[in-house]
């Protein structure tokens, strides 16, 4: 009986460590996209404003590594952010298949680097892990490749800029950079066009602020601020406060662009700033303006201090006033993402 029962656990031993070196062997397929042979440059001198503010260009706050599928069996990996990243895990969620897939790592993605790639799975390469850690076979896509439609992606990495970018997963905006004036008008307060300096510049802009409003210091001195609806007197209960918060990180779409004579527009879908702030916004806090105009875009107006900031007691209150604390704290603790040291084209800030 020992016997048989030392024979049971041996057994069992060494189907563990077979199952263990199999799922073991299971190797990630790697990319770098970071040169002129494996990847282009989006956003560069030289682009068409017209491809600059296609459609196909949208891209979520929260997935600034977007992964986009161009038809069945082919993608493009692109980088929204105004800098170097390495060591990103590609996660994709196919219909019908459980857990997330771990599709591929990138071992550097230039900033703004974009390149189109086949999935994995159309190659020789059939066997992924889940999230779980399981074996994932892939080998019935090999032929037909996925719809479009049955296929989302995410990413994810353990260095310390990718976890900042992955807190911006609180935020549901999408953003797409917007010519306003196709016309040339010089009567209205909108740059005749917008240039990919101005892209760029935008790109780390919109992280950085994201990062603020995402963060736990916003919500909390947000929530006990004194703020005054549209009407100017009335003061918003915790209630109402909460849903104003929310409302910014539900935002689901800004069309961002450049404006001129004023220093910010919005309202709605319509986010633009000047060429002072597009220019700061990396050295030093832009709270007043920007917060400004994300107040108007969940529609309120100059009399509440969701715009413009209420002396109160003495003491300037209002959602300006908060921004521009926690921005100073931000640049205090080195905590923004983007920075005049990681920028990749330090020359758009001279």
């Amino acid at each position: 009986m020992k016997l048989l029962f030392k024979s049971f656990v041996c057994s069992f031993l060494i189907l563990s460590c077979s199952d263990s070196e199999h799922i073991a062997d299971i190797q990630v397929k790697t990319y770098s996209f970071d040169s002129e042979s494996n990847s282009n440059l989006m956003f560069q001198d030289d682009e068409e404003q017209e491809l600059m503010v296609s459609e196909w260009r949208t891209y979520e706050i929260s997935k600034v590594i977007r992964v986009k599928a161009v038809d069945h069996k082919t993608i493009e990996v692109a980088n929204f952010t105004p800098v170097d990243l390495e060591d990103v895990t590609i996660l994709a969620n196919i219909e019908g298949v459980e857990g997330s897939v771990n599709l591929f790592k990138i071992s550097k993605i230039r900033a703004h680097g974009k390149q189109e790639i086949d999935y994995p799975f159309t190659g020789n390469t059939s066997l992924f892990l889940n999230s779980r850690n399981e074996e994932v076979d892939l080998s019935i896509y090999k032929e037909t490749g996925i719809a479009p439609d049955k296929i989302t992606f995410d990413f994810s990495g353990d260095s310390q800029i990718i976890q900042q970018l992955k807190s911006l997963g609180k935020l549901n905006w999408k953003i797409k950079y917007h010519d306003f004036d196709p016309d040339n008008d010089p009567g209205n307060n909108w740059a005749e066009d917008i240039s990919p300096k101005d892209v760029r510049r935008f790109t780390g802009l919109m992280i950085n602020l994201g990062m603020v409003f995402a963060s736990d210091a916003f919500k909390n001195e947000f929530i006990d601020e004194i703020i005054v609806g549209n009407d100017g007197v009335t003061q918003l209960t915790k209630g109402e406060k909460e849903a104003a918060y929310n409302a910014i990180l539900n935002k689901e779409r800004y069309n961002c662009g450049k404006v001129v004579n004023v220093s910010g527009l919005g309202g709605g879908a319509t986010l633009g700033f000047a060429e002072h702030i597009l220019r700061d916004y990396i050295r030093k806090e832009t709270g007043f303006i920007t917060a400004h105009e994300i107040g108007h875009t969940i529609g309120y107006n100059h009399s509440s201090n969701m715009t413009y900031p209420h002396e109160i007691n003495g003491i300037s209150t209002g959602i300006s006033p908060v921004t521009t604390r926690i921005m100073n704290r931000f640049f205090e603790s080195g905590s923004f993402p983007v920075t005049p040291e990681n920028y990749y084209m330090p020359s758009d800030f001279e």
